[in-house]
């Protein structure tokens, strides 16, 4: 039924102002408060959902994350300082993360607070439930970033799901994807860009207007940063997602785009079918990321993937350890796996990517995660 409901509020709006941006489209179907893929209850996340993320895998993401920030905290010596997760899910992340601190540095664990920023009250709940047992008193909530925060701000696989204005270039021209309501049906119609900084971004990078090519922009994601820049008075941004440099997004190898759907751990290109019922994402810019930081006050200490940014903490020692238990147990065999998975350089290892900005950080601050960016390509 509420697929049923959504698309029939996404028609009204398309009846009442015509042929909306494809950015308003992706809104309505992930984001409506009542009715949007991320607002209305069951099961997204894991094997029983629609996707899964590294956090999924195991548990060792989580702990060399925390690892991270046990060295970051370092610049907030003997200070208080919150973590600040935007987005987390069933709230693995933050239970692995706490864990080892608390585990394997007790003073930061002390020092340090946890806050999630959640939209999702059917999510929101579920983290409640989960872990407030846990870490009692440690762990809050709220609908934005504190300003004047000190301390790091953590996202996994946020910014990929942010609304996209999705263009067309050929013949000379630079033209948005509208969704029309038609016989019954949503059909897409080619126009003006809605809004003038569209146009301008693709002058910017450059691309050709004499080839057919579609792309996708992320605006949210740059106003997101911003925000982001602006509320953090000293520490870092650690934002993990999909992604390229500019160069390597708005490549003549895809001239189609990024952007897919998932529904039951399948892909599939049409954003008209389970409306409300399926994820939508598309890959991350992240030099448009990193630039939007800088006007901010955001420093970029590097950009790396996650195959390079697991090994620089430790990541092969623990599949090391695994793999010498192989043969005589069978969840060490599972454990190895499941590592072997999140650095798959044919998957999770090179398809995610790792970026670390900071602000009034001293440079003398290690980050073992970014030790290995240099080594090959991103």
């Amino acid at each position: 039924m509420s697929k049923l409901e959504l698309v029939h509020i996404i028609r009204e709006k398309i009846t009442k102002d015509g042929p909306i941006p494809f950015a308003d489209f992706m809104a309505f179907a992930l984001y409506h408060p009542k009715y949007g893929y991320y607002s209305s209850p069951g099961e997204k996340i894991g094997w029983e959902g629609d996707f899964y993320t590294s956090t999924n895998v195991h548990p060792i993401f989580g702990t060399l994350i925390a690892r991270q920030i046990i060295q970051m905290a370092e610049a907030f010596a003997d200070d208080p300082f919150t973590i600040v997760e935007v987005g987390a899910g069933l709230g693995t992340l933050c239970r692995d993360i706490l864990v080892t601190i608390a585990k394997e540095n007790p003073v930061c664990y002390e020092h340090c607070r946890y806050m999630i920023i959640e939209k999702s009250g059917f999510l929101k709940e579920k983290q409640k439930k989960r872990l407030n047992p846990l870490f009692p008193g440690h762990i809050s909530w709220s609908n934005q970033i504190p300003k004047n925060l000190v301390g790091i701000v953590l996202s996994n696989e946020l910014l990929d799901a942010f609304p996209v204005h999705r263009l067309t270039l050929g013949e000379g021209k630079v033209q948005e994807i509208y969704v029309d309501w038609e016989k019954d049906t949503f059909v897409e119609r080619l126009q003006k860009p809605c809004k003038p900084a569209l146009t301008a971004y693709v002058e910017e990078v450059g691309l050709p207007l004499d080839k057919t090519y579609q792309l996708e922009i992320n605006l949210s994601s740059r106003d997101w940063i911003t925000s982001v820049g602006e509320a953090l008075s000293k520490g870092f941004v650690l934002t993990i997602d999909y992604g390229f440099p500019v160069e390597a997004l708005y490549h003549p190898r895809k001239p189609n785009g990024t952007f897919l759907c998932y529904h039951k751990h399948k892909t599939n290109e049409d954003p008209y079918q389970h409306i409300g019922e399926q994820d939508m994402t598309a890959h991350i810019d992240f030099s448009a990321i990193i630039a939007s930081g800088e006007k901010v006050g955001l420093k970029s200490c590097g950009l790396t993937n996650q195959m390079h940014f697991l090994m620089g903490l430790g990541i092969t020692q623990a599949m090391e350890a695994s793999g010498q238990k192989m043969h005589t147990c069978k969840e060490a065999e599972k454990e190895f796996l499941a590592m072997k998975q999140l650095m798959n350089p044919n998957g999770m290892g090179k398809t995610f990517k790792v970026l670390i900005q900071s602000k009034k950080i001293p440079d003398e601050i290690k980050l073992d995660g970014l030790q290995f960016k240099a080594f090959g390509e991103i």
